[in-house]
This record gives C-alpha cells, structure tokens and sequence, in this order.
C-alpha cells in the first residue's frame, strides 16, 4: 500500500524532527508565542512584568545619580519605590512561572501524542496491511517471515518492520546533516579567529614601527636642545 508506506515515512521525519529540536524548546517556544501574539491573562502578565521592569531599570538609573549623603531624603524615596516595584515583580514572576509550567506540561503532552502515540496508532490500525510485497524468490522463507512481522501477510514488509527501517535511516541522515551543520560552523568561525590574528600579528610591527620613530624623535630633538 503506497500511502501506508509514505504515513510511515511522514511519522517518522515528524519524529526526528521534534526528536531534533527538544521537547522543552518547542514548549518554550510556543510559550513565547502565547503570550506574545494571542491575547490573554498570560499576555497580559506578561506586558506587564515588562513594563515593571523597564520602570526599574530607569528608577536604578535614576538611584545610582543620587547621592545618599547629600540627598538622603530623595534617595529614600526612590529606593521605596524600587522595593514596590521589586515586589510586583516577585509577584507577576510566581504567578507567569505556575501559568508557564502548566502550559509546557500541555505541550509536551501534544508532542507524545504527535510522536510516540502516532506511532503506536499507524502501528495498530496497519498492523495486518503490507506495506509493499517482495519479489517472489528474492529472499529465504524464514527471512520473508521475519520481514512480514508482526501481522503482515508473508512476502510482504510488515509496517512494524517498514518504521525501524525509515526511523534509521532518518535519524542517521538528520544526525549526518546536524554533524556537517556544527563543523561548518565551526570551520567559519576558526577561520574568521584566524583571520583576525593574522591582523593582530600585522598590525603589531607597524605600531612598533611608529614607537620606535617618535622616540627616536624624542631623542635627537634633546640632542639639538643640549647642543644649543
């Protein structure tokens, strides 16, 4: 069946992927666009604790050009209201951290049910149809029953067997790809670092260069003025 064969396929790249990214960024990631995009009281703590936080930064601004001797009396005032301010914040923070955990514990329940509960569906409901049939002859009787198991007819790739064959192949291809991705970068970056300290080494001569010029400088300018 060709569309049981491409399900397989699309499951197990799903798999590899979410597998590839982590189950804590996705929900991290989705948090963020939560609270940014979609209105609610989340998005609306969130607005919040920013607006809070902006207002301490400037206030600690504010604080750090006044001077507690000379100015007690204001400075006094401004740290009260850097403690109110330090206070919401504690508040906003413990009630967006309790909403933030609810909603990754969601999150990753949608992410095992997109991946391992997928799986454990497309195995139940194929678990009889074959996924494609091998030429009559081609392989031994004992290596056709293997391949059919754990339901499919004998002579076919049972769907069990079809996704350890995809899962592997996939998650060697994305473990290649991620592989070659982390060396490029790092090739970019040793190159650039190179780059910068052939620069460096350059550029050291020619400082030497002018300090060796304008002491010599120095000196026969004293030369002169003894002589005269």
């Amino acid at each position: 069946m060709f569309s049981v064969l491409w399900t397989v396929i699309f499951v197990v790249v799903i798999n590899a992927i979410i597998a590839t990214i982590g189950s804590d960024n996705i929900g991290e990631l989705a948090w963020t666009l939560w609270v940014t995009l979609i209105p609610s009281p989340a998005s609306k703590k969130e607005k919040k604790l920013r607006e809070v936080q902006k207002a301490a930064i400037a206030l600690g601004t504010e604080i750090s050009g006044v001077s507690a001797q000379d100015e007690f009396a204001t400075w006094a005032k401004l740290n009260r209201k850097m403690d109110k301010l330090k206070d919401e914040m504690e508040k906003l923070n413990a009630g967006l951290g309790a909403q933030r955990a609810f909603f990754k514990v969601q999150v990753r329940r949608a992410v095992w049910v997109s991946t391992t509960g997928l799986k454990f569906l497309v195995r139940i409901k194929y678990r009889k149809a074959p996924v494609f049939w091998l030429p009559k002859g081609m392989f031994p009787g004992w290596i056709e029953w293997v391949l059919s198991l754990t339901s499919a007819p004998k002579g076919s790739v049972s769907v069990a067997v079809w996704f350890m064959v995809v899962d592997y192949a996939i998650k060697g291809t994305v473990v290649y790809i991620l592989t070659k991705s982390v060396q490029g970068v790092v090739y970019i970056r040793s190159e650039k670092l190179a780059k910068v300290q052939v620069k460096a080494k350059s550029g050291k001569p020619a400082a030497e260069d002018t300090s060796k010029s304008s002491s010599e400088s120095a000196v026969k300018s004293e030369s002169e003025k003894k002589t005269e």
